[in-house]
């Protein structure tokens, strides 16, 4: 039979475990518990914590019958409740009139009625009218009566603020919604002031009020401070379907400002949410927001593109059938409008007004901002990042204050009056001032096209290439380009993007007769650009007879040099010291290198070369400004920067129609890159700024590559944000030019710079952006590499789920690459997140997994494995109360005694102890048999860890494992022997070495207590 301790636990455990439909569920079986044993005081107290729980995890409307169980039951015996019990009744109470109003089943008069209750309720209890005045104002606007919701902000802001209201950071909400609905732009932006600079906060503040007033500053001409709120608070919200109102209002943003790619991402990742909004309210929001960005996408040309997911029946708030992932983009904005409409002619039928679809109306209808960022070179894309925010106004008051001196405050003022010149009373607006502490206190980061006091770089000569229709058209495209020395023009990287993205070439074997070793060839620099270094060299082997045959020797030359480029960058990318064969490759590259210089001396000495010969001195140009980049590798700066001299030779000796750019500004760019890579910063450096001015209008080639260079330099010497101005402008230039791929690693590279400077939010979202490109194109190991830095940055950010989310991804590809042991790091990484976000199943499961994949053959895979088992038996105790933890003890004993079994076999060397390596696994299992409860057992543990961690005469761990002894006996009420523990642990740690040590203020504080 259920007893009053199962419930009271039960409680306890559902507090623990946070909000959610699975903690309600065990709320909910912990009231029929309580029904059936009888106990009023458990049925009051169970609804109470049903009532908070339905509340609070997004299914408000589910605790009207429990917490009017609770108001009955108060009304007829209050001295069943406690003073906590009735304060919280009175929260409950202001919760339940805003969920009345805000679905239109339930009548205006039913509405009304509750209002009056709730005002007799606070009455009676002696509370201040300022809830109630505050829940009349926000109901108003729901029942479509905004000058009663005038009316009654006016009157709570002449009312105290108590123990009831909302805190500072939400209270002010009822106000920002108010002049939301009502397009007082300047009312909401500066009622929102503390949110927008930090003076307030709680567990759903800034986020929830620089989500509402998002469009208010964009409308009031602060477009940077609205891109800053956007980042900011979607980042805080992303993961909470209870936030889907919230969600509503950046999706209305990101549509009037024409990001239509952010919209319909984040669109498509929360569709699913519709189905859980928990008021008819939030989803009449939700559509109008998604039907906002489904317009712009309409607008701009992609109405016939795929939805690409689906969109789930419900029919909670309104009969929704659902759409198809197949269904186009034009369809599902007809759907959602039409939803949208209907849905509030249901709130205009309760209400008897048309106010909630007028104000629909004008939201459907309302234009895009023309000022809104996002443009660069004419093509509207840009990577915006934070800037100075605009002026903000003074903030404006939301409920009645003493002044400072005492005196009564300005009630008139309060209710938003003020006389005027004739001494008429009429509205006001709060005023704006030059200058404010939060404003000045603002981050002002902007970033410059270069550094303080230098000119600008010219404007970047952008034009998009034209598009690409089919495979034949690449390759031909390709083989234009290949006939001209410096073929990297801005086209031929977009046409190798292309195939690379896109998957346009025939299948090997179906090429275009005559063109098969081009076709190999764009095949692998599209495989290279994907980073698929073993595809790229595989498939430059499989085509190097054939241009061999074309060329002779000076083909397999190119293809090899090639090859070499892509073994330093597959090392590079794996992570390999490339040490043991710098030498060898060195040698390689030097004598392949030497072999096309000797033919482009033959060549060049020709007096009169003919077609094929003018081929082979522009492929052997071409072949020794890879080996230039190969050597710069090697850090060969000599022989790289006699490469680049030889290819300026070649270049005279063939026509200028078949140089790519101007050869001067070709050669001193990769002159430049030598100089800077290989060590001579400064002076590379200046001649890549040199190069980049020598036109009124750069070359967008030349551009991106010379950011580029000047991007890593800067971060060699940590100038991070000269760093971060370079890598935002060559990013700039990829995506305006549509070459996704490069882009990526333009983006790659700025999300690492701004990580370095510790601008972590910016990062993670330039990082995730990337992220989503290489996803569109399926690179995965790009998709990795950007995984394990989201991971990094996560955890800078103590954003425990996107730790977790990506350590996995990055596992998960590490492991198809073979790659276990960097896999196991980061299902390590993984487990530890869900450990930090208390979910200790999951945790031991992954640290399970990471134990998996080490390698036992050797003694260091045995170590590793036994240690991360150990990790997952610690973690699957590590639960929410002590009785799940006792329940799970034994599986814990088995993983513990299977990690003693893994490195039982590992023979002691100069730097291994198995004494101490048993002497930590008797640690672990002190401590699980302590967060067990079981600390008669622990004590022997504490011991044996003290013994093995002694023979290698490690005292820092030592002294943890006689701290925890300490602290077993003082848990069990022996004094003397804890008293002993710590006297042990001074004498252990008595040298001035010590002094300071965390075991020596912990064994004090022991002794404060048993004093």
């Amino acid at each position: 039979m259920t007893t009053r301790e199962d419930i009271l636990e039960r409680l306890a455990y559902a507090d623990a475990l946070g909000h959610g439909p699975q903690t309600s569920a065990l709320i909910a079986e912990a009231v029929s518990w309580a029904d059936a044993l009888g106990d009023e005081d458990l049925r009051i107290a169970t609804r109470l914590a049903l009532t908070e729980a339905y509340q609070q995890g997004n299914e408000a409307w589910k605790a009207l019958a429990p917490f009017s169980w609770n108001l009955g039951r108060y009304q007829r015996h209050p001295e069943a409740f406690d003073d906590a019990q009735v304060r919280t009744l009175h929260w409950h109470f202001k919760w339940a009139v805003a969920v009345a109003g805000a679905n239109p089943r339930v009548s205006k008069d039913k509405v009304r009625q509750l209002e009056a209750s709730l005002e007799e309720f606070y009455r009676s209890g002696g509370a201040s009218m300022h809830v109630v005045h505050g829940e009349r104002a926000s109901v108003a606007g729901l029942l479509g009566l905004e000058e009663e919701a005038a009316e009654e902000l006016a009157a709570w802001r002449a009312t105290h603020r108590d123990e009831n209201a909302d805190c500072e950071g939400c209270d002010p909400m009822r106000q920002v919604a108010f002049a939301y609905r009502t397009e007082a732009w300047e009312l909401a932006v500066a009622t929102a002031v503390p949110a927008l600079t930090g003076a307030v906060s709680c567990s759903v503040q800034p986020q929830t009020t620089q989500s509402l007033v998002l469009l208010p500053l964009l409308a009031s001409g602060r477009p940077r401070a609205a891109w800053e709120a956007h980042l900011r608070s979607y980042r805080e919200i992303r993961r909470s379907p209870k936030a889907l109102i919230s969600l509503a209002y950046h999706l209305e943003y990101l549509a009037l400002v024409g990001r239509v790619d952010r919209g319909l991402e984040i669109l498509r990742r929360h569709l699913s949410w519709l189905a859980q909004a928990e008021s008819a309210y939030v989803l009449l929001s939700a559509l109008r927001g998604m039907s906002l960005v489904l317009r712009e996408a309409e607008r701009v040309g992609r109405g016939e593109e795929a939805l690409g997911v689906e969109v789930p029946a419900a029919d909670l708030w309104y009969p929704l059938p659902g759409l198809e992932s197949s269904t186009t983009i034009s369809r599902a904005y007809a759907e959602m409008t039409g939803w949208a409409r209907r849905l509030a002619q249901q709130f205009d039928t309760r209400n008897g007004n048309s106010t909630i679809s007028d104000h629909l109306e004008r939201s459907l209808a309302r234009a895009a901002f023309d000022a809104a960022p996002g443009a660069v070179h004419g093509l509207g894309v840009e990577v915006d990042l934070l800037e100075p925010s605009e002026e903000l106004p003074e903030a404006a008051q939301t409920s009645l204050t003493v002044d400072e001196d005492g005196a009564a405050p300005d009630v008139a003022s309060l209710l938003g009056l003020v006389a005027d010149d004739n001494g008429l009373v009429q509205e006001h607006a709060p005023r704006t001032t030059s200058s404010s502490q939060e404003t000045s206190g603002r981050r002002a980061r902007a970033a410059t096209s270069h550094q303080s006091g230098d000119e600008p770089f010219p404007l970047v000569d952008l034009v998009r290439p034209r598009p690409v229709r089919n495979g034949e058209e690449a390759v031909r495209r390709y083989v234009d380009h290949r006939r001209t020395i410096g073929s990297s023009t801005m086209d031929y990287w977009y046409v190798v993007d292309q195939v690379a993205t896109r998957d346009l070439l025939p299948p090997i074997g179906e090429e275009i007769p005559g063109l098969e070793y081009h076709t190999g060839l764009l095949r692998a620099a599209a495989m290279t650009c994907r980073t698929e270094m073993e595809e790229a060299i595989a498939e430059r082997l499989r085509i190097r007879p054939l241009i061999e045959l074309a060329f002779g020797p000076l083909g397999a030359y190119y293809v090899d040099l090639l090859n070499l480029d892509n073994e330093i960058t597959a090392d590079s990318i794996a992570e390999r010291s490339q040490d043991a064969v710098r030498d060898e490759r060195l040698q390689r590259a030097t004598s392949l290198i030497g072999q096309i210089e000797a033919q482009v001396e033959d060549l060049v000495s020709t007096e009169l070369l003919d077609p094929g010969g003018t081929d082979a001195l522009v492929l052997a140009a071409d072949a020794l400004l890879v080996g230039a980049s190969v050597l710069t590798d090697l850090h060969a700066k000599d022989e790289a920067l006699g490469a680049i001299q030889v290819v300026a030779r070649a270049a005279d000796a063939v026509p200028e129609d078949r140089h790519a750019e101007r050869m001067d500004d070709i050669l001193d760019m990769a002159r430049a890159e030598v100089l800077a890579e290989c060590g001579d910063v400064y002076n590379g450096c200046l001649l890549a700024e040199e190069v980049m001015r020598r036109h009124e209008k750069v070359s967008p080639v030349l551009a991106a590559r010379g950011r580029r260079l000047l991007g890593i330099s800067s971060m060699e010497v940590g100038q991070f944000d000269e760093a971060i101005a370079q890598f935002r402008e060559q990013a700039n230039i990829m995506l305006a030019a549509g070459i996704t791929l490069y882009a990526v690693a333009s983006l790659l590279s700025l999300g690492s710079a701004l990580e370095a400077s510790e601008r972590y939010l910016e990062s993670a979202e330039v990082l995730e952006s990337a992220l989503a490109l290489a996803q569109r194109t399926g690179a995965r190991s790009i998709a990795l590499y950007l995984h394990r830095l989201l991971a990094q940055t996560g955890m800078a950010m103590g954003e425990e789920e996107s730790v977790a989310e990506h350590s996995l991804e990055a596992a998960r590809i590490l492991q198809d690459q073979g790659r276990r042991a960097l896999a196991g790091e980061y299902l390590s990484h993984a487990a530890m997140a869900a450990s930090n976000l208390k979910d200790n199943v999951r945790a031991a499961a992954l640290f399970r997994q990471a134990a998996d994949l080490e390698d036992t053959r050797t003694d260091q895979g045995c170590l590793d494995r036994g240690r991360a088992l150990r990790r997952s038996a610690r973690a699957l105790v590590d639960d929410l109360t002590l009785p799940m933890a006792r329940a799970r003890l034994d599986e814990a004993r088995q993983i513990m005694e299977e990690a003693r079994q893994a490195f039982a076999g590992v023979a002691d060397t100069e730097g291994y102890s198995s004494a101490w390596e048993i002497g930590d696994w008797h640690d672990d299992m002190a401590w699980i048999l302590w967060r067990t409860g079981q600390n008669w057992q622990a004590v022997q543990h504490c011991e044996a860890a003290y013994d093995g961690y002694m023979d290698t005469e490690d005292r820092d761990s030592a002294s943890r494992a006689l701290c925890m002894l300490a602290r077993l006996h003082a848990e069990r009420g022996e004094r003397d022997e804890a008293l002993a523990a710590c006297a042990r642990v001074r004498d252990l740690l008595g040298e001035p070495y010590w002094d300071g040590h965390d075991a020596l203020e912990f064994v004090a504080s022991i002794e404060e207590t048993l004093r």
